[in-house]
């Protein structure tokens, strides 16, 4: 007898509950309690399966961690890595991986080129650039020596005139004399130009360059490593190209060069 009004009262909380619930909430307020049971069921369900989305979001997520870190073990045993794409100076895609230039050259070279510079009065040598030289820096048809802004030592060699000049893209820019690598001053003059790319700077020596490759075509070649000095000479500006690879050449290359312009500077 006990038991059976235990159940009872039971029921009637359940009951009073229910009434409670239909007054405290207008959207279930016509239902009856099979309704509103089947509707908790309902929202209980949802909840599982929501619970259930998450903790296999969760291993999911362990799952890409480990690749992950599969594939870091795998690099670090000698595993197949992927190349990075590598550019030319003009912007393009490389198939062949460049050699990055080595430290700072100072040699025999380097020094005769500032006895030379002393010896026809020049002053104020700066180091522009040290490079390699590529294809596109010898070639006829590109006819211009490309010095990027990023490889270059210094920008002071300039004047302010200078870099407007430079910079005008009306202009042809500035006219300057250089010297070879056997210490003469080719005869055609040459212009600077300040080349602005979409996505970089250049300095570019052109007009006679291929004239001038062709010149010291012994010593300029693909692959070879130049420095390229500024200095002044009666205020103009002049530049020096020369290979720290090779030995300075002898003068008496001078009658090769001079079927293209080249003649000693005195």
């Amino acid at each position: 007898m006990g038991n059976k009004n235990t159940h009872d009262q039971k029921l009637t909380n359940k009951r009073a509950r229910f009434v409670v619930s239909k007054h405290a909430n207008d959207d279930v307020a016509d239902m009856n309690e099979e309704e509103y049971y089947s509707l908790k069921l309902e929202e209980l369900a949802i909840k599982k399966l929501s619970l259930f989305a998450y903790e296999e979001n969760d291993v999911l997520c362990e799952q890409i961690k480990e690749k992950k870190k599969s594939k870091k073990l795998t690099k670090f045993k000698g595993g197949t890595k992927r190349k990075r794409s590598s550019r030319n100076e003009d912007g393009k895609k490389n198939k062949v991986k460049r050699v990055v230039d080595r430290e700072i050259v100072c040699n025999e070279v380097i020094t005769r080129l500032k006895e030379f510079v002393g010896e026809i009065k020049g002053c104020d040598m700066k180091l522009v650039i040290q490079k390699t030289l590529f294809e596109s820096d010898l070639k006829r048809s590109q006819n211009r020596l490309n010095m990027p802004f990023n490889q270059v030592e210094t920008h002071d060699f300039l004047t302010g005139e200078e870099i407007r000049l430079g910079s005008n893209t009306d202009k042809a820019g500035i006219e300057v004399r250089l010297v070879g690598p056997n210490m003469q001053m080719f005869k055609k003059p040459m212009w600077l130009k300040i080349w602005n790319m979409k996505s970089s700077k250049n300095y570019v020596l052109k007009t006679n360059w291929c004239d001038f490759v062709e010149a010291n075509k012994k010593v300029l070649k693909e692959r070879a490593t130049i420095q390229v000095w500024s200095f002044r000479k009666d205020g103009q500006l002049c530049f020096a190209v020369v290979c720290v690879d090779e030995p300075v050449v002898n003068r008496t290359t001078l009658e090769d060069a001079s079927s293209v312009g080249g003649s000693l500077l005195i």
